[in-house]
């Protein structure tokens, strides 16, 4: 039987490439009680919004009695955001950074952190002002104004 001869055969590898992931742009637009744009990173620790925050914390209150009853309780020229749960009545209040007592890096706080209240009523429909006013008006102990 014959000797099968040695064949070498070299082997290229090359490195291997993964295609680089498109940057998303952020597409979210908050508003303040007036209806105006606001920047991003004033309120998300880094300028990065959560995922699902839109999902999460739904769009800015636009009933007049309420959003009345907010901007008494905060000045408008504060931009404290005053925004609803889409299918529950939930409302989130959104503390700027600047104003925020639970946010920075002193506290180890990680990007897209945010300073937020939420106040629950428990049927649609059933917010009182005068309750939504108490309400706020705790929550306005735990903002600090004194980077105004």
């Amino acid at each position: 039987m014959p000797r099968a001869k040695k064949v070498e055969a070299e082997i290229k590898t090359t490195p291997e490439v993964t295609p680089e992931e498109p940057k998303v742009k952020n597409t979210i637009v908050l508003k303040n009680t007036s209806g105006k744009e606001v920047k991003i990173e004033d309120y998300f620790f880094g300028g990065i919004v959560p995922p699902g925050f839109e999902a999460t914390c739904g769009k800015p209150v636009d009933r007049e009695d309420l959003v009345g009853v907010f901007n008494k309780v905060f000045k408008p020229e504060d931009n404290i955001l005053f925004y609803r749960q889409v299918d529950k009545e939930v409302y989130l209040i959104i503390i700027p950074i600047k104003y925020s007592t639970t946010i920075g890096e002193e506290n180890n706080s990680f990007e897209g952190d945010f300073q937020k209240h939420a106040i629950s009523f428990l049927n649609e429909g059933s917010v009182n002002e005068d309750l939504l006013r108490t309400k706020l008006e705790r929550i306005n102990t735990f903002v600090k104004y004194t980077d105004r």
